[in-house]
C-alpha cells in the first residue's frame, strides 16, 4: 500500500515536471497522425485507387484524440478522461479489425495507444486500462469463433482462425506488463532522480541564501553590512541621485555594559539598536542604514540639509526606547556621530568612511556627544600626526630626545632646591614639537614604555653633571606616565639601572599624576611603598586638575604634593582662591607633604605665597625650561 502510495506520488511528480515535455509530445504526435490521415485522402488527387475510409477514420481518430488530451488535460477528472481514451481505443480497434483484422497500421495503433496509457495515466490505471484494451481481440476471437464475425477472404484464413485472435490478445498482454513495467521503472528512476536534482536544487539555494545573508549582512543586528551599503548607494547614484549626506553613529559604552552585564547583553543592545535604526530608516525612503561591525553604525540620507540632520540627531535619543533606559542599563546609552557631504567631500565609500573616521576621533577627543562634520583640517592634523609619529618611533630608537630643566625655588631664601626634567623633540623638517602634541601621540602609539625608559635613562645620564652644578643634595623630578608606571617589574628595573649607574636614589623624585588611580589603588600603593623604602621620593603632580580625592593621599605616602596652576592664577586678586590654597596647604602639612606651586608667573603671586607655607615654587617667574646639556 506504501508503495503504491509513493509510486501515485511520483508518477504526480512526474507529470508535474514533464508536463511542458509530454504536452508537446502530444502536439506532434496528434499532427503526425493527422498527416498519415491526409495520406490516405491522396487518391482523391491522383484520380487513381481507392480511399481507404476506415484507415482515414482510425489515423484522424487517434490524431483528434491526443489533440483532445492536450486541450483538456487536468480541465476534466481523470475517470472520464480514461473512459474517453478507452472508448476511443475500442473504436479505433474495432474499425481496425473490420478492415484488416488487426494488420498494419490498426495493430500499431493499438499498441501506441497502451504505451501512452502508461506515458500519462497513473500507474494502476493506466495497468487496467492496458489489459482492458488487450482482452478486445480476445473477443474477436470469440466473435469468430461463433462466426458473428467473417472475414472477406482477402483478408487471409489467420483472420478467421480464434486463435490467432487469442494469440494477439496474449500478446497484446503480455507487451502491457512488460511495456508498463519497464516504463514505470524508468519513470520511477527518472522521478527519483528529478526530486533528488529538486532536493539539491533546494539545498543549493538555501546554502546560496545562507552565504549571501553571510555576505551581506551583519550577523548581529541583521542590517546590511559594508558590502550591500556600498552596492546599494552604486546603485542609487546611478539611478540618477547626485548627493547625499552620510552620517556614522558609535555607541559608547558597550565595553562598560559587556563588563558589568556580559558581552551577550551587549549584543542584545547593539540588536536592539540595529531594529530602532532599521525601524528610524524603513520610515524614511531616503535614508540607508548599515551595520561597520561592533559599535558603529552608518547612515545614508538623501534630499536633506545640514540643519535638518543636526535637528534630528538632537531629537533622536535612543534612551527613549523602552529596552535602552537608564534604569536598565545602569547609565544612559550614549552616542558620537559625524558626518560629511557626498560627494563633495569625498566621492566614493572608503574615502567617505576613511573621513568619517576623522571627525568622530575628534569627537572622541573633545568627548562631544553632538554631530560633528568633517573638515578639511582634521584630516591635516590626522596625516601630521602619522607623520610624527613615525618620526617618534625612530626619535625613541635612536635617542633623539633632550632633556630641559626647570629650576625648583625656594621663595624664602630664593634657591635652587630642585629641577624637573622636561622632554623636549625637534623635528628638522618641522622644528620644535610641543610635548602637548607629541606626547599624546606617544601614548596613542603604545610607545609610552620605550619613551619612558630612554628618557629616565637620559635624565639619569645627566644627574652627576647635575650635582655639579647645583649641589649633590639637588632633587630631580621625572613624570612617569601611569602606564610605565604600572609596567611589570617597574621598580626592579628602576634600582637596578640606578645600580648599574652609581646614581643615588635621593636624588630622585617620580611625578604621577591623579589620572593613575582609575587602577588599582592596591598596586600603586605597592609601588610607591616600594619606591620610598628604596630611597626614591614620589610626588602628587597636578593636584586638583583632574578628580582629587582625599581617600588617595591617606591610603598612600607622598612626598610632595604639586599644587595644579588653575589654583594659583588667580590667588592674588580673590580671596576664595586663597583660602583654597592655604587650606590645601594645611592639608599637606598635617600629611606630613612638602608643597609646590606650579606656573608662577607674576611677583603677586609669590606675595601671596609667602602668607601659606608652600614656599617651594616652579615657573617662568624664576626660570624657563633649559637645555642645559648637549
Amino acid at each position: 500500500m506504501i508503495t503504491d502510495k509513493r509510486n501515485y506520488v511520483y508518477w504526480l511528480k512526474f507529470r508535474k515536471d514533464t508536463g511542458p515535455l509530454l504536452r508537446r509530445f502530444l502536439i506532434a504526435t496528434s499532427g503526425l497522425f493527422f498527416v498519415a490521415a491526409c495520406l490516405h485522402l491522396t487518391p482523391l488527387f491522383t484520380k487513381s485507387g481507392e480511399i481507404d475510409f476506415i484507415f482515414f477514420v482510425v489515423d484522424l481518430g487517434i490524431s483528434i484524440l491526443f489533440i483532445i488530451e492536450y486541450l483538456l488535460k487536468n480541465k476534466i477528472p481523470l475517470v472520464i478522461r480514461i473512459l474517453t481514451l478507452i472508448t476511443t481505443a475500442i473504436f479505433i480497434s474495432v474499425l481496425s479489425f473490420l478492415r484488416s483484422g488487426l494488420l498494419g497500421t490498426g495493430e500499431i495503433s493499438l499498441a501506441f495507444i497502451i504505451i501512452s496509457f502508461f506515458v500519462f495515466l497513473p500507474p494502476i490505471p493506466s495497468l487496467l486500462s492496458a489489459l482492458f484494451i488487450s482482452i478486445v481481440p480476445a473477443i474477436f476471437g470469440i466473435c469468430v469463433y461463433q462466426s458473428i464475425i467473417i472475414f472477406p477472404d482477402e483478408l487471409g484464413i489467420r483472420n478467421q482462425s480464434p486463435r490467432e485472435w487469442y494469440f494477439k490478445s496474449v500478446s497484446l498482454i503480455i507487451f502491457s506488463i512488460l511495456s508498463g513495467f519497464l516504463i514505470q521503472r524508468l519513470r520511477a528512476k527518472l522521478i527519483k532522480n528529478i526530486v533528488y536534482l529538486k532536493e539539491s536544487r533546494s539545498k543549493i539555494l538555501k546554502s546560496k541564501q545562507y552565504i549571501d545573508k553571510l555576505a551581506f549582512y551583519d550577523s548581529l543586528t541583521q542590517l546590511p553590512n559594508r558590502y550591500l551599503f556600498e552596492e546599494s548607494i552604486n546603485n542609487r547614484i546611478f539611478s540618477g541621485q547626485k548627493e547625499a549626506f552620510v552620517l556614522l553613529i558609535n555607541i559608547k559604552g558597550i565595553k562598560v555594559i559587556n563588563a558589568l552585564h556580559g558581552i551577550s547583553f551587549g549584543d542584545q543592545i547593539l540588536t536592539l539598536i540595529g531594529s530602532i535604526l532599521k525601524q528610524y530608516t524603513s520610515e524614511r525612503p531616503n535614508t540607508l542604514v548599515a551595520s561597520l561591525g561592533g559599535d558603529e553604525f552608518i547612515l545614508w540620507i538623501e534630499n536633506s540639509s545640514r540643519t535638518r540632520i543636526e535637528e534630528a540627531i538632537v531629537k533622536f535619543d535612543l534612551n527613549n526606547n523602552q529596552s535602552l533606559t537608564p534604569d536598565r542599563l545602569g547609565h544612559r546609552l550614549q552616542y558620537r556621530v559625524s558626518g560629511i557631504h557626498f560627494p563633495s567631500e569625498a566621492d566614493n565609500l572608503d574615502e567617505v568612511i576613511r573621513k568619517l573616521s576623522i571627525a568622530m576621533n575628534v569627537a572622541r577627543e573633545k568627548s562631544m556627544n553632538h554631530l560633528v562634520w568633517f573638515q578639511p583640517e582634521m584630516e591635516k592634523k590626522i596625516e601630521r600626526e602619522q607623520r610624527l609619529k613615525n618620526q617618534l618611533e625612530k626619535a625613541i630608537e635612536f635617542n633623539h630626545f633632550k632633556i630641559a630643566y626647570q629650576e625648583k625655588v625656594d621663595i624664602s631664601n630664593q634657591s635652587v632646591v630642585g629641577l624637573e626634567a622636561l622632554a623636549r623633540w625637534t623635528v628638522p623638517e618641522l622644528g620644535d614639537i610641543s610635548p602637548d602634541e607629541f606626547i599624546p601621540i606617544i601614548t596613542k602609539s603604545d610607545l609610552i614604555v620605550p619613551f619612558g625608559k630612554k628618557i629616565f635613562e637620559k635624565v639619569v645620564s645627566q644627574i652627576p653633571s647635575l650635582r655639579k652644578n647645583y649641589g649633590n643634595e639637588i632633587k630631580v623630578s621625572i613624570n612617569i606616565s601611569p602606564i610605565f608606571f604600572l609596567f611589570p617589574n617597574f621598580t626592579d628595573y628602576i634600582i637596578t639601572y640606578l645600580n648599574q649607574n652609581s646614581i643615588n636614589p635621593k636624588n630622585l623624585i617620580f611625578e604621577i599624576t591623579e589620572d593613575i588611580f582609575i587602577d588599582e589603588i592596591e598596586t600603586i600603593q605597592s609601588i610607591v611603598s616600594n619606591l620610598r623604602s628604596n630611597g626614591i621620593s614620589v610626588s602628587l603632580d597636578d593636584f586638583g586638575k583632574g578628580y582629587s580625592s582625599l581617600h588617595y593621599m591617606q591610603k598612600i605616602q607622598f612626598d610632595e604634593l604639586k599644587i595644579d596652576k588653575s589654583f594659583l592664577d588667580d590667588i592674588a586678586t580673590s580671596d576664595r582662591n586663597f583660602l583654597l590654597l592655604e587650606s590645601i596647604c594645611h592639608l599637606a602639612d598635617s600629611l606630613g607633604l612638602k608643597t609646590i606651586a606650579e606656573g608662577i608667573e607674576r611677583e603677586e603671586q609669590i606675595q601671596s605665597l609667602k602668607k601659606t607655607s608652600c614656599h617651594i615654587v616652579q615657573g617662568y617667574f624664576y626660570s624657563k625650561p633649559k637645555i642645559l646639556f648637549e
